[in-house]
């Protein structure tokens, strides 16, 4: 009976220490989550915020990633990564559109034109007016350098096009035609999504993206800007709009 009493309370006495450490090593790691948490709420701050990531973001997050490596930069996007941009229409099951919460051909990495035949046009006559903002040359020069780029991730190989100095430009000048010059690259569907997907992974562990994270309000601050989503509110000095099409209303 003795030896029996003893070995229960060596066992209770096991069972108390073993529990107690259980109990430490818990509110430690209750402790060490607290921290973490914290961390992760100071990381809410940000040197740079881009909203959108579309062509505009992409290239911004990747200039701010090349040019300045220290810069903590982030990019909110309202649709999906590039792999997870399914539209379900298939033209079997479902033929049309189903309004989906986040429509994957409008909006995600890459923008509208991620599954566009990836034509990229190189021009100060049609498709924008950046030239009158920092001059034509500049702009002629800024385009060619994305073109350099795509070329660099992926792109190599595909034909770039003109419509300068051809036999069509000619025709069209003696029936009182105004052909406008452009040079275009046409990537075409497939090498368009290695391209950005290649973009992406080269930036992902260096820029913060937030996919399926709509920015509600974006509002002035004395030192900077707040961006206030859903569920969090972030801070930065700087913060760089590029909506696109998609985010035209919320612009509005």
């Amino acid at each position: 009976m003795k030896e029996g009493r003893i070995c229960r309370r060596e066992f209770c006495d096991s069972f108390f220490y073993a529990t107690e450490n259980i109990f430490e090593k818990w509110i430690e790691g209750k402790y060490k989550q607290s921290v973490v948490g914290l961390i992760r709420r100071k990381s809410m701050n940000y040197d740079v915020i881009i909203i959108g990531a579309g062509p505009g973001g992409i290239f911004a997050a990747y200039e701010l990633m090349k040019e300045k490596p220290d810069c903590k930069v982030a990019v909110f996007e309202e649709g999906y990564s590039l792999e997870k941009r399914k539209c379900p229409i298939d033209g079997k099951k479902v033929k049309t559109c189903i309004n989906c919460r986040r429509c994957s051909i409008m909006c995600g990495f890459g923008g509208a034109g991620a599954f566009s035949d990836g034509k990229y046009n190189i021009t100060n006559d049609f498709g924008g007016t950046l030239y009158e903002h920092i001059g034509k040359k500049e702009a002629i020069d800024l385009m060619r350098y994305v073109d350099d780029i795509n070329m660099e991730y992926g792109g190599k190989g595909t034909k770039l096009y003109s419509t300068a100095g051809t036999k069509f430009k000619k025709l069209c000048l003696q029936n009182k035609l105004n052909l406008l010059d452009a040079s275009v690259r046409h990537l075409g569907t497939d090498i368009n999504y290695i391209v950005l997907e290649n973009m992406y992974n080269a930036m992902k562990d260096h820029v913060d993206f937030y996919f399926d994270t709509p920015v509600q309000k974006l509002e002035i601050l004395d030192n900077g800007y707040k961006v206030i989503t859903e569920k969090e509110t972030y801070e930065c000095e700087k913060c760089i709009v590029s909506v696109g099409r998609s985010g035209s209303k919320w612009m509005e």
